[in-house]
């Protein structure tokens, strides 16, 4: 029998097939059967309905009951179970359900001739009346009684009219020939407003979200039926920890837990994504049943929540929905109720909410997200996350960078799974890096602390990748005494190797590439980068040791302060660029004498820097526009410019720092 059969189609299956495979609910099964064959039927006895998400086993629990009863020594000489699967299309009235019943008696039981009986009478005014009443006969000569194992009970009682619904319940309430035992997959309407007529009449049970022991149980009978019961045995053995990720990321719901069962057992990345995607594709029917049977209000709610993924509270559904908050509240507990959703608990008044199968919540970001690139692979993001531990991750990373390399993945899943890795959270420096270096143009998500940058630095220094600490350098939120160091040795090296000659250029060619990556230099970060660049530069020329650069810059420091004092109090920059300045200002002094002009006015004119008051990347020439303009009046061979009034003072004190008049 085929998987879809398996999973969908209990009744299909044989009686020993399904009593083989029942391994969960087995406590509920021994209740209501402790039940059945204590009761004698003389008087009305207690009728169930038993509740369930779908996929919850009710169907395969209602076939469990038929052939427990049909099994039971004591109720086997008494009881006839007959089971009405989840489509009743010809139940439209209450006297369908007799005729259907009149029929599985007369095929299977020997009640030859009631169901023609019954057809007889079917132009008679009350019909159902006499369908009932040849029943009960029928019943009561051959010493019968009957238990009706009902379906989808709630979609019986929309079909029939409210005085047919109260009919049934009378005759459940004061005939002893009949018993039911009904299943929804959510709370009936009928039984919560006091004005219906099922109104508490069920006892219900529940079939909540497998508990680990049974999780353990099922996993087990699947590996037997599939020929992995070893595997098995050895994951809930060596890691358990697997699992509990199984049974929250399906919600404890058997089904799914069947059809994730390859996904559970596999380990080779692509086929396993694969088996995932089908598997997404096979559970729309169900998922798409378990949203058609929420009322619109409910709907909403859920699709706010599926959307957010994590725990929201009811004030923040309420922005998104559009709903009072009090309607919001009492939706969230009928849909609690039903399983759908799960409350988190705050610690405070303001519960958190958020679906309660998170595979679900995957195939509803699948179906429904959003277009854009990162939206649409959420979902998978989401399932590596809750279904992965960081070190599978890091070895399925290494895996997928290693297979890239090799062209051993097409081009649409190379772009959708470096997406989806590099949405990650919680990934080891060694996955980042792994993913930066060989995904840039995805890596925008990715973050790096400075703790995480300095070893990354302090290892390509080792290798001697010197544009690459460089690039590493960029990266970061502040810039240490480590990394002035760095960058020193960096562009020494960089010079040395150099012969051309041309490391300015290939130094503003890096800042040009990051920042065209999306990974902009805030102000602060480049001035100090290209401010030691330059001086280390003019040093490395003079074949200065970097003791004496960090000498020269003390020494100068005092030459420094008045300009910078004046250019920070006319421009009203925040003091956290006074160092910079300096270094820029004292570094232009040392080029002046030497005649250089060229490489720092092209740095001025192609660099630029994240100015905080526009929220922008300007031209360094715009950001520092005095310093530019006394550059560029110092230039023997520049073209001359007008400077605005307001602005001649300021530039005449710098360009008197540079040439040593102050």
């Amino acid at each position: 029998m085929s998987i879809v059969n398996f999973l969908y189609n209990p009744d299909r299956k044989s009686k020993d097939q399904l009593i083989s495979e029942f391994v969960v609910r087995n406590k509920i099964l021994e209740d209501i059967m402790g039940d059945l064959e204590s009761s004698r039927m003389k008087t009305p006895e207690q009728h169930y309905l038993v509740v369930g998400q779908r996929g919850a086993g009710k169907s395969t629990f209602l076939n469990r009951i038929k052939y427990a009863v049909e099994d039971s020594v004591k109720l086997k000489p008494v009881l006839i179970p007959i089971l009405f699967g989840e489509e009743q299309y010809n139940v439209g009235e209450l006297a369908n359900l007799w005729e259907n019943v009149a029929q599985i008696l007369e095929d299977y039981h020997g009640f030859n001739g009631l169901y023609g009986e019954m057809e007889r009478n079917v132009h008679d005014k009350k019909f159902e009346e006499k369908c009932w009443d040849m029943l009960e006969s029928a019943l009561d000569r051959k010493e019968k009684k009957l238990l009706l194992l009902i379906d989808n009970i709630g979609d019986m009682f929309k079909k029939i009219d409210e005085m047919e619904v109260r009919r049934l319940r009378e005759l459940l309430q004061t005939k002893p020939q009949i018993r039911l035992i009904g299943a929804s997959p959510f709370y009936l309407e009928s039984l919560l407003d006091y004005k219906q007529p099922m109104f508490e009449f069920f006892k219900v049970i529940r079939l909540d979200e497998l508990t680990s022991e049974e999780t353990f149980h099922l996993l087990l009978k699947l590996g037997e039926i599939h020929s992995e019961k070893e595997k098995i045995e050895k994951i809930i053995n060596e890691t358990p920890r697997r699992v509990e990720s199984l049974r929250t990321l399906t919600g404890g719901v058997p089904r799914t837990i069947a059809l994730m069962f390859n996904i559970f057992i596999e380990h080779e990345h692509e086929s396993s994504l694969k088996d995932l995607d089908r598997i997404l594709d096979n559970v729309t029917p169900l998922y798409k049943h378990r949203m058609d049977d929420l009322p619109a209000q409910q709907q909403k709610i859920v699709d706010a929540l599926a959307r957010n993924w994590d725990p929201i509270s009811v004030k923040d559904l309420k922005d998104k929905v559009r709903l009072e908050s009090k309607v919001i509240s009492a939706q969230l507990r009928q849909l609690e109720k039903n399983q759908v959703v799960l409350k988190m608990e705050t610690g405070t008044k303001n519960h958190e909410y958020i679906l309660k199968e998170r595979f679900f919540n995957i195939w509803y970001l699948m179906r429904y997200g959003r277009k854009d690139d990162r939206q649409r692979v959420l979902w998978l993001v989401r399932f590596l996350e809750s279904w992965y531990t960081n070190e599978e991750i890091e070895s399925r990373i290494m895996q997928f960078v290693q297979r890239s390399r090799i062209n051993r993945t097409d081009k649409n899943k190379l772009r959708f799974f470096a997406i989806a890795y590099t949405s990650l959270n919680n990934l080891t420096t060694e996955s980042k890096l792994m993913l930066e270096e060989n995904f840039p143009e995805y890596s925008s998500t990715i973050n790096f602390s400075d703790n995480e940058i300095d070893k990354i630095i302090q290892d390509k220094l080792e290798k001697k990748d010197w544009e690459g600490s460089l690039r590493w350098i960029c990266f970061k939120s502040r810039i240490s005494d480590f990394d002035k160091i760095a960058i020193l040795k960096v562009v020494y090296e960089m010079t040395a190797l150099d012969k051309e000659n041309e490391v300015l250029d290939k130094i503003i060619n890096i800042f040009d590439e990051l920042r065209n990556g999306g990974k902009s230099l805030i102000s602060t970060r480049q001035t100090y980068v290209i401010a030691y660049i330059i001086i280390s530069e003019i040093y490395i020329i003079d074949a200065i040791g970097q003791e004496e650069i960090e000498e020269a810059l003390r020494i100068k420091k005092w030459q420094l302060e008045r300009v910078a004092k004046v250019y920070f109090e006319e421009y009203n920059f925040t003091s956290q660029f006074a160092f910079e300045l300096k270094i820029i200002l004292g570094g232009f002094r040392m080029l002046y004498e030497k005649g250089q002009y060229h490489s720092i006015l092209k740095i001025f004119e192609r660099g630029k820097a994240y100015n905080i008051e526009k929220r922008s990347n300007v031209r360094l020439s715009e950001m520092f526009n005095p310093i530019y303009l006394a550059l560029i009046s110092l230039d023997p061979e520049g073209k001359k410019t007008n400077i605005a009034p307001e602005k001649e003072e300021i530039v005449r004190q710098i360009r008197d720092f540079i040439t040593g008049k102050t």
